[in-house]
């Protein structure tokens, strides 16, 4: 696929400051989207409407699958599976409809370890995948996952792989690889291959961008409490944390969280 550039700078410069703004803006939760009309029938939200119409358009839209307690989406409220095709359509001609110079919106969808969406593919949690010492396994595994989210109109993938676990009272260690930078860094690039394909030649065709997480050093927190300050000297940050960052950079990852 080529793109006009200058067509893609053209349209830029026709925007308002407002709405360049608004193709970065990341704002909304996916799930509040939608809802269900009388009839059962999935319909645009007035949060997404209200949204679009303050910015001129929508960048990105986060978790518009997403399942899980902390969304507050399950079996008897949520997107099924079976519904992901008619969700993704209706967002998407409503951002149309709405936004003032026809863009589309980019979907984004949470995948730390498979996609966390009703009947999405699960796999092990990092943890546990860091346990089978297989970067090659890994890699086709994720690709699976990817095949499955770019089939369901998704473009982006929220992957963990960057923190490494370093106090077992730390309440996300499942989703690190482990304590070793090395292992952390082959998985990741693992996950970036198996994703995005060799030199990102699966994006758009089968498979879906990788926004690494979290950048960086999150696991060294206080504690191990969750978003704390963290004592971290230069030599820890490079020898520990940044390798598996480094890893992502070096296979392509398109963007780190």
């Amino acid at each position: 696929m080529s793109i006009n550039c200058a067509a893609v700078d053209r349209l830029i410069d026709s925007m308002s400051f407002t709405q360049k703004v608004g193709q970065l803006n990341q704002r909304l939760l996916g799930w509040k989207s939608v809802e269900r009309n009388a009839a059962g029938r999935l319909v645009a939200s007035d949060e997404l409407k209200q949204e679009i119409d303050r910015w001129g358009g929508l960048g990105t839209l986060y978790g518009l699958l997403r399942a899980d307690p902390w969304s507050g989406q399950h079996w008897g409220n949520g997107i099924r599976p079976e519904e992901r095709t008619e969700a993704i359509a209706v967002v998407q001609q409503t951002v149309l409809e709405r936004g003032a110079h026809g863009i589309g919106v980019l979907l984004s969808e949470e995948a730390p370890h498979g996609h966390q969406a009703l009947g999405g593919t699960v796999l092990p949690t990092n943890l546990g995948l860091g346990a089978t010492f297989d970067p090659q396994g890994v890699q086709e595994a994720e690709a699976a996952v990817a095949a499955e989210l770019a089939a369901s109109g998704i473009h982006i993938a929220l992957v963990s792989g960057l923190d490494i676990a370093r106090d077992p009272r730390w309440g996300r260690c499942e989703e690190c690889f482990g304590e070793d930078p090395l292992k952390a860094a082959r998985m990741c690039e693992a996950i970036v291959t198996g994703m995005q394909g060799e030199h990102r030649s699966k994006v758009g065709h089968g498979g879906v961008a990788v926004v690494l997480k979290h950048l960086a050093a999150q696991g060294e927190a206080v504690g191990g409490r969750n978003g704390q300050s963290a004592v971290l000297g230069p030599h820890d940050l490079h020898e520990i944390h940044l390798p598996p960052v480094a890893a992502g950079v070096r296979a392509g990852a398109l963007g780190f969280m």
